[in-house]
């Protein structure tokens, strides 16, 4: 079987650069030491990283690795409303990773940067003692672009699916908990969806905007904080998949849907008179809008109303150079 350290970082550029496509208008070509862009409207750009050792539990496909690092970027940038153009993507490679291994992490990038209407035009590699993969998004930014300090009293707290289920699959993942919901809940996990089409509606209705992947309760309380309000949720978002799998394994159901994180929703804020239309047009699209709960006057103070009594949200969330224990 051979390894990258036996055909060296020429042949991968080279690989890499033979699936690279040339966006429209631009001048430099393929490999050149730049890539020249030819916007015609204003730009948003988002970076995410991704580390081996804290970010890729054992047991996930480099396929899948591939697909979840583009789809990570897109989904801040879905959260802002806007539409992908371009993604640049470094990468760190064990000297030791087989081809076939390297080849099917690129397949994933190359699958989940066409699915959301973008390509990939550049970037970097280099050796390492294991697997980092670094995203740009540059993306077409709306007239209106969704922050996350717009939220006022009185507006509806939406999100753009149901909770739980992705941290049941990581927790199968890193548990290797061998049961026939496992599959099911990892599934769900290693392929979800940077909701690129509600981003780009909802920039017509929504006040404060943010993506869901550092977990729910994170995303409400980074929200609470930006517009210096606070939320009582009344209706938690709960995956049916993630009830069970809570009960067929052990695990505390609350901990799955506001802490467990992994998922790549939408997190907003819409005026009440805006709400009606708002889920029309999300459902016209094929996506859901889900009304969680609403915003109240209250800095800080988070409630949700979980087996017919209100509770308070404390703030925990992945933080990256931290203490951090998963959630179960």
């Amino acid at each position: 079987m051979k390894r990258l350290k036996d055909l060296g970082e020429k042949w991968i550029v080279d690989y890499i650069n033979s699936t690279l496509k040339k966006l429209q208008g631009t001048l430099l070509p393929i490999g050149d030491d730049a890539v020249d862009l030819a916007p015609t409207t204003r730009l948003l750009v988002s970076v995410d990283m991704m580390v081996q050792r804290t970010d890729i539990p054992e047991g996930m496909s480099w396929r899948d690795v591939g697909y979840r690092a583009i789809t990570s970027t897109t989904s801040d940038i879905a959260s802002k409303g806007g539409k992908p153009i371009a993604y640049l993507t470094s990468l760190a490679l064990p000297p030791d990773m087989s081809i076939e291994d390297f080849k099917e992490l690129w397949r994933g990038i190359l699958e989940a940067a066409e699915l959301y209407g973008g390509v990939v035009v550049g970037g970097d590699t280099n050796s390492g003692d294991q697997v980092i993969i670094d995203v740009v998004c540059i993306a077409e930014a709306p007239k209106k672009i969704i922050p996350r300090s717009g939220a006022k009293p009185g507006d509806i707290v939406a999100v753009t699916g149901l909770f739980g289920v992705e941290a049941a699959g990581l927790h199968a993942l890193i548990n290797k908990v061998e049961r026939p919901i496992s599959r099911k809940v990892i599934e769900e996990m290693v392929r979800p969806t940077a909701r690129i089409k509600e981003g780009l509606i909802l920039t017509k209705f929504a006040s404060a905007s943010i993506d869901s992947s550092d977990g729910l309760a994170e995303s409400l309380h980074l929200l609470s904080e930006a517009s210096k309000v606070g939320f009582r949720i009344i209706n938690p978002p709960v995956d049916p998949l993630a009830v069970e799998y809570s009960k067929q394994v052990g695990v505390d159901l609350f901990n799955l849907v506001f802490y467990g994180g992994e998922e790549y929703e939408l997190v907003v804020t819409i005026p009440r008179e805006d709400w009606s239309l708002a889920r029309v047009e999300i459902e016209k699209a094929g996506g859901n809008l889900i009304e969680i709960g609403y915003v109240i006057d209250e800095l800080g103070v988070i409630e949700v109303l979980w087996n017919n009594q209100f509770r308070s949200l404390s703030r925990r969330g992945y933080l990256h150079f931290a203490d951090y224990s998963y959630p179960w």
